[in-house]
């Protein structure tokens, strides 16, 4: 009994129900040849539930059905790459199918019906079969999938895992490793996943599992993963798949790691390769992020692939302002701006950026005669403010802010006193912290109060081929110097912006004496040139030497050259200060108004809370604007203010002051109001005077008949709904001075603060007005 039952046991093992079971194929003799219903013999070996046999397949191998049948989903192990053909009764192509794996059961992306023969054709070379089923309704669940790919942005996290051929798939989510995993999305039927129910900074571990209708395979691996929110995230490309190829029409690869958030990862492009992406509706793009290993440039692109701008990336791994948004962007390009291929670690456009500028840093400090000059690292903001103070580290007060450039001139300063200065860098996501401190000592001296007084001066072999710059000759320190070599730099020059009158020099080196100091007119003429006779001492010229435009140091030897300056003037006359300054307070705002000056390039705008200064600038308009609204007040508080104006000369004296004090407009009620039965049909008389306050503090006055004043408070009531022309144009009536037939004044709803009617009778009755009007109901038009 023993014996037998032994025997038993042994000789059904091939027929035990597994993955290969339950099929329309099992145990069935296969058909082989080289074409569907010819075949050159038959098989059982593909269907016998035992992977210890095989069977060689050459070309085909195929199974007719009795009856249609519909087929939902396959398995085959083989270690080639078949495809499985499904055809009708009448040997039409019903559907093809590549199996993704080697041996797994795979859901077809659709069930295929009135299916009668199945057809398993492999790869030229034939391919060795160990089994092969089909299925009405899958008996075993798919293999389990692996999470090839995961990132966390800001409270987002994106999964990627392996097509096993799963009906759908389940993303489950914990707390903690190998800890209770929850569903967080079921019957998910593709491979990529974005789980938004996350929290910044707080560690998930993912698992995926494959589902059929026979039930859910094993968890995947666990993956770990940190959502958070940085400078990298907030962007138009965040988590995007990006093409990379030599033509924005041919990709030849596809990369997330410049788009994931995490600087571990990088994607290397080679020479000739560039990255993109194309949106689906155009943009407005304002700033910018590239972490790579060397300089990048980015090209924009409108929907016809016109190149709207180009922006040569000025500091690697940090948001950068463009200096005006790009508008209409369908397409952003990301390439190297050398020549020698790059790697890209991060790479995202903004349309308002979510992270501050990085740290600015200070490069170089200029103590003079009551002035500091500064200057720092360009790295992209919107803007940058100086703070100063006068002990280490503060405390820091504000002197400057929302500073366009990279410089600044303090000319608040006191001789002798130590300053300390510190520059953040700005952008509408706030500030970045503080640069490392800067400390200097205004002071005056001999080299002080010249033309060259801390200018950057060129030096080379000959004039206008610059090989170096430098500051060390013009920063009132004797401790620095300048080197200058025989075959090397023997010549240092200055090209001034505008003509000066130069009257005396100073020299200070190692030798000092036997020099040449030369200066050119615009046309480069040499105009004189004086030899100097001593050594750290000021050297009158014989005559002052007018419209000069170039100054030039040549030295006749080596040369350690500590300090140099010219002494004169600028032939032109001073820059005027802006006159008639204005100020207007309204709701939390100050509106300013003065009067042009010529020539000038561009207006600060100071503010103090005392009166008589001291003065801190808070804005620089360009020369067309004569008018500045200060938003950043309170109500309640006085302001005082002062404009210069800022021309080829320099920066003019102060304006004169002019105060406001911002007030909330409050409207109080009347206290017995008498009840109005016909509101609408009030009687104000047969005129009215209109009284408007515009947004700049102008009050407009017009003398109108009702029907006009009706005709504008039916526009004010429509554009306040949105609707309607955006302008109201008023008629002059009797001050249509001059030879024209109608003139009008055109208002723009946008600048009205608020408006007044007074309402009277004009005495004249039936008479009407005393010029009747050309046109007594005056329309809305459009300006």
């Amino acid at each position: 009994m023993l014996v037998m039952l032994l025997t038993a046991v042994n000789a059904t093992p091939a027929y035990a129900q597994s993955k290969y079971t339950g099929g329309l194929l099992d145990g069935a003799a296969i058909s082989l040849g080289k074409s569907v219903g010819t075949p050159t013999s038959t098989s059982a070996k593909m269907t016998d539930n035992n992977t210890g046999t095989n069977e060689p397949v050459q070309n085909l191998a195929w199974y007719t059905f009795t009856t249609p049948q519909e087929i939902s989903a396959v398995v085959v192990n083989s270690r080639f790459r078949n495809e499985i053909e499904f055809y009708d009764a009448s040997n039409n192509l019903l559907h093809t199918y590549k199996p993704i794996q080697f041996d797994g059961v795979e859901s077809l992306p659709s069930a295929v019906k009135n299916v009668s023969t199945v057809v398993l054709r492999t790869p030229s070379g034939g391919a060795y079969v160990l089994e092969w089923n089909v299925f009405t309704t899958p008996s075993a669940v798919p293999n389990p999938t692996t999470i090839n790919w995961i990132q966390g942005g800001d409270k987002i996290v994106r999964l990627d895992w392996d097509n096993t051929g799963g009906k759908s798939y389940t993303v489950k989510r914990s707390t903690s490793s190998s800890g209770l995993y929850q569903p967080v999305a079921s019957n998910v039927t593709g491979t990529t996943y974005f789980d938004q129910t996350v929290s910044n900074d707080v560690m998930y571990y993912y698992v995926v599992t494959a589902n059929n209708e026979a039930g859910e395979s094993a968890n995947s691996p666990e993956k770990p993963i940190k959502p958070s929110a940085t400078k990298y995230t907030g962007g138009l490309l965040d988590n995007v798949e990006l093409p990379i190829g030599k033509s924005i029409d041919k990709p030849t690869a596809l990369s997330k790691k410049m788009t994931d958030n995490n600087v571990s990862t990088n994607e290397p492009i080679t020479t000739g390769n560039f990255t993109w992406h194309t949106f689906t509706s155009p943009k407005v793009i304002n700033s910018l992020l590239v972490h790579s290993d060397h300089s990048t440039k980015v090209e924009f692109y409108d929907a016809n692939q016109n190149l709207l701008y180009t922006y040569d990336v000025i500091k690697n791994d940090g948001v950068q302002s463009l200096p005006t948004p790009v508008e209409n962007v369908s397409t952003v390009i990301l390439k190297d701006a050398v020549g020698i291929g790059m790697i890209i670690k991060e790479f995202n456009v903004y349309e308002t950026p979510s992270a501050p500028p990085v740290v600015t840093k200070i490069n170089w400090v200029y103590g003079g005669n009551q002035i500091v000059n500064l200057e720092w690292d360009e790295v992209g903001a919107k803007s940058y403010d100086v703070k100063r103070a006068t002990a280490k580290e503060g405390p820091y007060f504000p002197l400057e802010t929302n500073i366009k450039g990279t410089s600044f001139s303090d000319k608040s300063v006191t001789n002798g006193v130590t300053y300390y200065y510190k520059i953040t860098s700005v952008n509408e996501a706030g500030k970045s912290a503080d640069s490392v401190e800067a400390k200097i000592t205004p002071h005056s001296s001999k080299y002080t109060g010249g033309l060259l007084d801390g200018l950057v001066i060129q030096t080379g072999k000959t004039i206008h081929t610059t090989l170096e710059t430098t500051r060390k000759m013009t920063d009132n320190d004797v401790k620095t110097e300048q080197l200058f070599v025989n075959n090397g730099y023997t010549v240092a020059w200055y090209d001034f912006k505008s003509p000066k009158e130069i009257k005396s020099i100073i020299l200070k080196s190692k030798v000092g004496v036997e020099h040449k100091v030369e200066f050119y007119d615009a046309n480069q003429t040499l105009l004189h040139t004086h030899v100097t006779s001593t050594n750290d001492s000021l050297e009158v010229l014989p005559q002052p030497i007018k419209n000069v435009s170039l100054v030039a140091l040549r030295v006749s030897k080596a040369e350690l050259v500590n300090e140099w300056n010219v002494f004169g003037k600028s032939d032109l006359p001073p820059t005027q200060a802006p006159m008639n300054l204005k100020a207007t307070g309204s709701d939390a705002q100050v509106t300013l108004n003065w009067s042009k000056v010529a020539d000038a390039a561009s207006y600060k705008i100071k503010r103090s809370t005392t009166a008589g200064g001291t003065y801190t600038a808070i804005a620089t308009v360009d020369a067309a604007q004569t008018s500045y609204t200060d938003k950043t007040v309170t109500n309640g508080t006085t302001y005082y203010y002062a404009v210069t104006a800022v021309g080829a000369a320099g920066e003019s004296a102060n304006s004169n002051e002019a105060s406001a004090t911002p007030k909330a407009v409050v409207i109080d009620p009347e206290p017995n109001p008498e009840p109005n039965p016909n509101p609408g049909n009030e009687d104000i008389g047969d005129r009215a005077l209109l009284t408007l306050t515009l947004d700049n503090g102008t009050e407009k006055e017009y003398d109108l008949s009702v029907a006009e004043v009706n005709a504008f408070l039916t526009w004010y009531d429509m554009r306040a709904e949105g609707k309607g022309k955006t302008t109201f144009a008023f008629d002059k009536h009797n001050n249509n001075k001059g030879p024209f037939k109608k003139r009008k004044e055109y208002i723009k709803f946008d600048s009205i603060y608020n408006f007044e009617v007074n309402g009277y009778e004009s005495g004249k009755g039936s008479e009407g007005p005393e010029t009747p009007p050309t046109d007594p109901t005056p329309l809305p038009e459009e300006l």
